[in-house]
């Protein structure tokens, strides 16, 4: 055990030593960096995640789940999970990295999750948006609206195979009741506010170190495969690296394991469900594979003309980017809110 944590101390040692070079070798590079992850967080990030990351804290902290239980057994039914999960696993989907995670972290700080159902939620409920897959990754660095429309069909596939593997481990389902006392809708959405600043800037802070980070590797190493390795770091600027000189289930793949950046992102919500992060890695890594796997799959039923070189030199802006299935499922919660409130008031009055 002691050669190991002096082996960790070295590597630290060392990292801290490598950045420093990075930093004082490369300055324009790192402002370059730096200045290209605050356009993704302006131009991307937060028109795009905080209106979800609000929705969700917002549906889970006002107690619509609760009242809504009966609309949402299929998760107990495929996922031997709590019926308040399909909302989860729905938003995991259509609002992007990492909505489905914070969601499921504030059902289990609610008390409505049980730890090992909050662990098994996380090894699924991580996905990209439709905005980022369809239009920036597709439209915007592979010039094919049908490669985007692929790719995301293949997360969303291997993202419910995963979820469905996950219910043969683990306890049976068991239905929580809310430890929390119940709030009112402004308090809630007061709260849900609040909650998703802090965590907008937690996941903006990470896009920015890790694209300063990659802008200098680039520059250190400009072996073009090197590319490859550094995709797994920030999605994003990873995928304009290597779109048009990889096949799709290579980007397939890279996207769905999801890249450090994401990884330190969710780290403080998987900590605070106890959750070790080898298996989250583990999961992730295979979840890029499956991906990969079921692209290749539908490549061969659907092939995708896309350019062998694309020009993604720069990141092109896509923040106001539509998606009918995002746009549907926004609609739907805002019912069922105001189908909430509604009842909330009828309560008040009796």
């Amino acid at each position: 055990m002691k050669i190991i944590k002096l082996k960790r101390e070295y590597f630290t040692i060392l990292l801290v030593i490598f950045c420093i070079y990075l930093i004082f070798g490369f300055p324009d590079e790192v402002k370059s960096g730096v200045n290209e992850g605050l356009a993704i967080c302006v131009n991307t990030i937060i028109p795009s995640l905080f209106p979800f990351m609000t929705l969700s804290a917002f549906i889970v902290k006002s107690g619509i789940l609760s009242h809504s239980r009966n609309l949402f057994s299929v998760s107990n039914v495929i996922f031997r999970q709590p019926d308040i999960t399909l909302p989860c696993i729905i938003m995991s989907m259509v609002g992007g990295f990492p909505v489905g995670i914070k969601m499921t972290n504030e059902l289990y700080e609610k008390g409505q999750l049980t730890t090992e159902q909050a662990q098994r939620l996380c090894l699924f409920c991580i996905n990209p948006g439709p905005a980022f897959v369809i239009t920036a990754v597709g439209v915007n660095m592979l010039n094919s609206h049908k490669a985007g429309v692929l790719i995301y069909a293949s997360l969303c596939i291997s993202s419910l195979i995963c979820g469905v593997i996950t219910s043969f481990i683990g306890e049976k389902c068991i239905k929580k009741e809310d430890r929390n006392h119940k709030t009112t809708g402004v308090s809630s959405l007061s709260a849900s506010v609040s909650d998703s600043i802090q965590s907008i800037f937690s996941i903006c802070g990470w896009i920015i170190l890790f694209s300063g980070f990659t802008r200098c590797l680039s520059a250190v190493f400009t072996y073009e495969k090197f590319n490859i390795i550094l995709s797994v770091l920030e999605v994003t600027k990873g995928c304009s690296l290597i779109c048009g000189n990889y096949p799709l289930y290579i980007i397939t793949f890279i996207i769905g394991f999801g890249g450090a950046c994401v990884h330190c992102q969710v780290m403080g919500f998987i900590k605070n469900m106890n959750m070790k992060y080898s298996y989250f890695f583990i999961s992730r890594v295979l979840n890029g594979f499956l991906s990969g796997i079921i692209c290749y799959i539908l490549l061969l039923f659907f092939p995708v003309e896309t350019d062998v070189f694309a020009d993604c030199d720069s990141i092109r802006g896509f923040s106001f980017s539509f998606s009918y299935s995002a746009f549907f499922v926004f609609i739907f919660m805002c019912v069922i809110l105001i189908f909430d409130i509604d009842r909330n008031r009828k309560y008040d009055k009796i």
